[in-house]
């Protein structure tokens, strides 16, 4: 009898908890016109043509707008033609579809030493160290850093 008992009540409430979901975020089904996308942007971005580039990216997550390559590259392309508004929001919905994309954090890193707030862009070095270690893009973000390190009147000689 009491076998029984926990039985039915494990089965009463466990259902409702596992029917509400809870897991990752379910991506849509793979679109393979999304690489070409991606792979003419890229064409665009390498010859600064920032604007061609996002209509590639805007057409392309009308398309798949789950996917946070698109989103990344979206911000990487608006952090470049000094949109930094729109280059933050593009990569926080990259980093929402994806917490784990390394080249979103990077990037953020980035925009937020073109915005004066090296303090974020260091907070990100540090996850980045904790979710890859010295992978390229914690090693881009903190030569990045240096770099803005640097360039700051207080690390300038005579200052």
């Amino acid at each position: 009898m009491w076998r029984t008992f926990l039985l039915v009540a494990t089965l009463t409430f466990t259902g409702p908890a596992l029917a509400a979901g809870g897991g990752p975020p379910v991506r849509p089904a793979y679109n393979d016109a999304t690489p070409r996308a991606i792979a003419s942007a890229r064409q665009y971005i390498e010859r600064q043509e920032w604007d061609q580039a996002l209509q590639v990216l805007e057409t392309a997550r009308r398309r798949d707008p789950g996917n946070a390559d698109l989103w990344n590259w979206t911000g990487y392309a608006e952090r470049q033609r000094g949109k930094l508004p729109q280059a933050f929001s593009a990569y926080d919905e990259a980093l929402r579809l994806d917490p784990g994309h390394l080249g979103a954090r990077e990037y953020l890193g980035e925009a937020w030493l073109m915005d004066g707030q090296p303090e974020k862009a260091e907070a990100l070095l540090a996850e980045l160290k904790a979710l890859c270690g010295a992978c390229d893009e914690e090693r881009d973000l903190a030569a990045a850093i240096d770099r803005y390190r640097g360039q700051q009147p207080e690390n300038q000689p005579g200052y």
